[in-house]
């Protein structure tokens, strides 16, 4: 009974919070000020598991059916885990990045905080999801963005406009103005 008031509990608090960010957001156009997040739809399929999770819970109170361990530890791993990092993605400080003109802030779980500059930025490269960006002096990824994240293309936007180098895997290269006016034209005959 009492890990099903702490999961109830949790899932208020992580609730407010979620909605407090969604209220506090603002979407952008620009290429100089923007946060990549992720949206609040995590939050939503978060609750989702939550409450399922909940429901299970309040069932088996009412049936005074005791869970095995082994199972109760294998439904926290599958289902209360993710769902309850869901439910805190989209809020402030848990994983941001922060653009403010030449200045990048990587935020991790409150208190990790990495500081580069938009200028240092050597290239970027696309993967699965997302983009690691490689700095001046580094051979490993200084960062990665998250490509369902909210203003992604802010940053993917910038990587061009700054002329930088965004290094495409085999098969996944974006579509060139003249490849799209070519499509269309065998479309139409």
């Amino acid at each position: 009974m009492t890990f099903l008031r702490a999961i109830i509990v949790a899932f208020i608090v992580v609730g407010v919070l979620d909605l407090l960010t969604k209220r506090t957001l603002k979407k952008t156009d620009s290429l100089d000020k923007f946060i990549v997040r992720a949206p609040i739809d995590f939050a939503a399929l978060g609750a989702i598991g939550m409450a399922l999770v909940i429901g299970v819970l309040i069932y088996g109170e009412i049936e005074g059916e005791v869970m095995p361990l082994v199972i109760m530890i294998v439904f926290n791993i599958v289902i209360v885990l993710p769902s309850a990092l869901l439910m805190i993605a989209p809020i402030k400080g848990v994983w941001d990045v922060i653009v403010d003109d030449d200045d990048i802030t990587v935020v991790k779980a409150f208190v990790y905080r990495r500081h580069w500059k938009f200028s240092k930025i050597t290239y970027g490269k696309m993967g699965r999801g997302g983009m690691k960006v490689y700095v001046e002096g580094r051979k490993r990824k200084a960062f990665f963005v998250d490509g369902m994240c909210e203003h992604y293309s802010n940053f993917e936007e910038r990587m061009k406009a700054e002329g930088k180098e965004i290094i495409y895997p085999e098969g996944m290269e974006p579509y060139q103005d003249d490849e799209s006016n070519q499509d269309e034209e065998l479309d139409q005959d």
